[in-house]
């Protein structure tokens, strides 16, 4: 038998579940409990994922309508394969076979109309192209990696990733920090074909992934048994290592930086692209009352803003009757 389908106990779980879904077995459903789901974040957080996942399961078999439910086992399912990576991509389910898992369980959850859980779906996609890209390299995954049937990134975090790749220089680098600047970056740039001159990394990745190093490395030129703060060092004299307003300092080995938009950059003679940077669809959202993406997207504005007050007089003017505190409002 092939090893990626000898399923552990949660993946058997989630399988009995899609059965009893397509066979329309919920005629016997039970009534949904909204404390299961609560309790299952709590054991999550707790390091009780294995149990969590187990317990959504069960409870999920009898009660598929509860999209709250859904999403936090299609984010476990998320979590457990990104500790795949961790492990060295051993064990058993393999990580592909667990962003299965996650896609099913965060598309009930999008039939359900469960905030959040477009954007995880996402980053389910995401994932699998880092698994190309692990395998084939960044250009491949740019220009043939296969398209899995996903929905659109919301108008708004695709506006985000397009402004942070519009930010970095000609050929830069672009260090990435949070879930939301990966995701944001990643799809502006795989899915619209954005600046394909930058290339973004992720720097947790690359200290803690051989296989995505090794290619991330090829795609720079640099020796992969580097650490990540040398290899961004011998990047960094012919290309510019531009840091989101989220991405973590310490995997860089310089201190100076000069502000160009949204990004920080190694260079100070790297000047900004003509791309128009907009905040149009972010306004538009908030307007209609906002998303629970909407804070977290505001408090990536700041912190750039922070760095670099042109943006209060620019780019973040347009937030109008909700401007920014970094903009001494």
């Amino acid at each position: 038998m092939n090893p990626h389908f000898r399923l552990s106990s949660r993946g058997l779980f989630l399988g009995l579940v899609v059965l009893a879904m397509q066979a329309e077995l919920a005629v016997a459903q039970g009534s949904m409990d909204p404390s299961v789901a609560p309790r299952a974040v709590n054991l999550e957080r707790q390091g009780d994922r294995v149990i969590a996942t187990e317990m959504l399961g069960r409870y999920l078999a009898t009660a598929p309508d509860d999209g709250v439910a859904w999403f936090h086992l299609g984010r476990f399912y998320l979590a457990d394969e990104r500790d795949w990576h961790l492990r060295g991509h051993t064990g058993e389910p393999s990580g592909p076979l667990y962003l299965d898992f996650a896609a099913t369980a965060l598309d009930q959850a999008i039939r359900l109309v469960v905030d959040s859980a477009v954007v995880y779906r996402l980053m389910v996609e995401m994932d699998r192209a880092r698994l190309y890209v692990e395998t084939f390299g960044w250009d491949a995954a740019r220009e043939r990696r296969p398209r899995e049937t996903a929905p659109q990134l919301p108008d708004y975090i695709l506006e985000l990733g397009a402004n942070l790749l519009a930010s970095c220089p000609d050929q830069g680098v672009l260090l990435t920090g949070d879930n939301l600047e990966t995701v944001a970056v990643w799809y502006a740039s795989l899915e619209t074909g954005r600046r394909n001159d930058v290339l973004p990394l992720e720097p947790r990745l690359y200290t803690t992934d051989s296989l995505y190093r090794a290619q991330i490395a090829s795609a720079l030129g640099v020796d992969p048994n580097l650490p990540v703060r040398q290899a961004i060092a011998a990047v960094a004299a012919r290309r510019p290592i531009c840091l989101t307003p989220m991405a973590d300092t310490a995997a860089v080995p310089f201190t100076q930086f000069t502000p160009v938009r949204l990004v920080r950059v190694n260079l100070s003679s790297a000047g900004p692209t003509d791309d128009v940077l907009t905040v149009t669809e972010l306004v538009q959202v908030e307007h209609m009352g906002g998303t629970v993406w909407t804070t977290d997207i505001r408090r990536i504005y700041a912190i750039a803003a922070g760095h670099n007050s042109l943006l209060c007089s620019g780019l973040l003017q347009s937030l109008g009757d909700r401007p920014l505190g970094a903009c001494g409002h």
